[in-house]
């Protein structure tokens, strides 16, 4: 029988992804890192332990069924009891910052622990709690990478400490629970990959340990937001996942300012949570409230973000920039027309005053107003592009309107 079944819960924003690609990358010698199909263990759990596995976010944005979810869940429940039965070590390693996540069910933990006691003498939770002020705007940027986040609700990204902690004290025991400030001077060296390595008794060299950085500058996560906000909303389906990593794969290089919620619209949030933060507080043995950060520009409103992003509409066109030319092909051209007919369907309106737009108010009244061809529609923007100073993406695209022209003659 297994001695110890050590489960790292997160919280989530807290460097778990440092701790899952260093650990499960790391030979231990007293300690197994269960081999579940990926080194986060969360998607593994939420799918085992949900009463409607069909819900789980990443299998509703994939276009998965009831059927399949519960199919999913079923082999899952197996391969736990199997890879825990093949264990030959003292100790096993699991790590699911999602089990930390304030809508998890009571019983859903419950279950956590009929699940795995009978293959251990004990079970050990150890979590990191983040302060609320970096908590939110770290969750604020994720669910909006995710697709979760399309409104300025900060509420909703408020950790909500009580319901993610206490239900773990009443069903593992609060001497099984250990809850540490993620801050640096509570960490070991400063570094929570170190911290936790230290606690479960494995060494652990600086040069070990994988560093992963998933934020948005302030920038990136401005434009991600219009885009969330105001663009096409889109249904589960098959390959979801990596269509949207390509689009924050694209954003994540622009821009270099740090996202800062401003103080005073946190502080409203913290007065409506104050009581849960003296909880935390209190279980933790010190504040996990801290100074807010300083910086240069805060957001304390869904404007504010949309300044933002108009202020860095140009930050775009380096993107497109970078796109593959097409070529004469049909599919290709198809291809062209898709784009443009989207560009043209688009409500432009808001944007009939040229200090907002890349167009002058004769062009944009042209666009809004005609059935503009797209090779018209391609000399345009070029036009517009050469008057704003984007020569590189002018030449592009006027090479584009002039293969239009070419192209569609032919049909």
């Amino acid at each position: 029988m297994i001695n110890e079944i050590i489960v790292h819960v997160g919280m989530h924003k807290t460097g778990s992804s440092s701790i899952q690609e260093t650990l499960s990358k790391t030979p231990m010698e007293d300690v197994e890192y269960l081999s579940l199909g990926s080194s986060n263990h969360s998607g593994f759990f939420s799918t085992l332990l949900s009463k409607h596995p069909e819900n789980y976010h990443a299998h509703r944005k994939n276009g998965l069924n009831k059927s399949q979810a519960r199919e999913l869940q079923k082999s899952y429940v197996e391969k736990l009891h199997a890879v825990l039965q093949g264990v030959t070590k003292n100790k096993v390693l699991i790590s699911a910052e999602d089990l930390s996540s304030s809508g998890n069910e009571y019983c859903e933990l419950e279950y956590l622990k009929e699940m795995l006691l009978p293959h251990c003498s004990r079970i050990r939770l150890i979590g990191y709690v983040r302060p609320p002020a970096g908590y939110m705007q770290s969750a604020f940027q994720q669910r909006m990478k995710g697709g979760g986040q399309n409104f300025f609700d900060l509420e909703k990204v408020y950790p909500y400490y009580k319901q993610s902690f206490a239900k773990m004290d009443a069903i593992f025991g609060k001497e099984n629970v250990e809850l540490i400030a993620f801050k640096r001077d509570s960490l070991h060296n400063g570094d929570v990959v170190q911290d936790f390595a230290r606690r479960i008794g494995v060494a652990v060299e600086p040069s070990q340990i994988v560093r992963t950085n998933e934020s948005l500058s302030l920038e990136a996560t401005a434009l991600l937001f219009a885009f969330r906000r105001f663009g096409r909303k889109l249904t589960g389906y098959k390959g979801y996942n990596r269509d949207n990593n390509r689009l924050i794969a694209a954003l994540s290089g622009l821009g270099n300012q740090k996202l800062v919620f401003s103080e005073s619209v946190l502080s409203s949030v913290f007065e409506t949570n104050r009581s849960d933060i003296e909880w935390m507080s209190q279980r933790l043995g010190t504040s996990i409230v801290e100074e807010p950060s300083t910086s240069s520009q805060t957001i304390g409103s869904e404007e504010d973000l949309l300044d933002v992003a108009c202020a860095n509409r140009l930050a775009i066109w380096s993107l497109l920039e970078q796109e593959e030319t097409l070529s004469r092909g049909g599919k290709d051209l198809a291809k062209l027309v898709d784009r443009l007919y989207m560009l043209h369907a688009r409500e432009i309106s808001p944007l009939l005053h040229s200090e907002n737009s890349l167009f002058s108010s004769v062009q944009l009244e042209l666009i809004a107003n005609s059935n503009i061809q797209p090779e018209l529609l391609l000399k345009t923007l070029a036009d517009a592009l050469t008057r704003n100073g984007q020569q590189l993406a002018a030449k592009k695209v006027q090479r584009a309107s002039q293969r239009a022209a070419h192209l569609l003659n032919k049909v």
